[in-house]
């Protein structure tokens, strides 16, 4: 649900960075769920904010508009190992997060566009991965 009402939201808004901003409210809406499973939260908002920015430039800037099929992957990519940063020291398999991402936002933005059903396919896809992630916690190491 996190993902769907910031995605909807962010879609709301007429702007050339509409999808920056609906990446930032996906990761502020995310951050409220992660509230007491992880260290730091707040590093969410920043992480996820810094992986949209710099997929979105890639896709704009970088990526020839015949090749946008490969959009939702690099957004997934660079989403998904900005998260990573975050997760990795609190979580064991991790980078199941970055695969995930990609065929969350690959399936979203390309075969499944729209206000809606993006933010709600990504969702289902990173929910469950994140549910069980949240579910194995990286072993503490203790002094002897």
């Amino acid at each position: 649900m996190a993902t769907t009402l910031g995605w909807f939201l962010g879609g709301l808004i007429s702007s050339p960075l509409t999808i920056v901003i609906s990446g930032f409210l996906v990761g502020i809406f995310q951050w409220l769920v992660l509230q007491g499973r992880i260290a730091r939260p707040w590093r969410w908002i920043i992480s996820s904010f810094c992986g949209w920015t710099i997929g979105y430039f890639i896709t704009f800037y970088g990526i020839l508009r015949e090749f946008e099929v490969f959009d939702g992957a690099i957004i997934g990519l660079t989403v998904g190992i900005a998260q990573w940063v975050i997760l990795r020291s609190e979580l064991s398999w991790t980078g199941w997060w970055i695969i995930f991402n990609i065929i969350g936002w690959t399936t979203g933005l390309i075969l499944l566009p729209g206000v809606l059903s993006t933010g709600t396919m990504v969702g289902v896809l990173t929910g469950i991965a994140l549910g069980v992630l949240l579910r194995h916690p990286r072993p503490r190491e203790t002094l002897p």
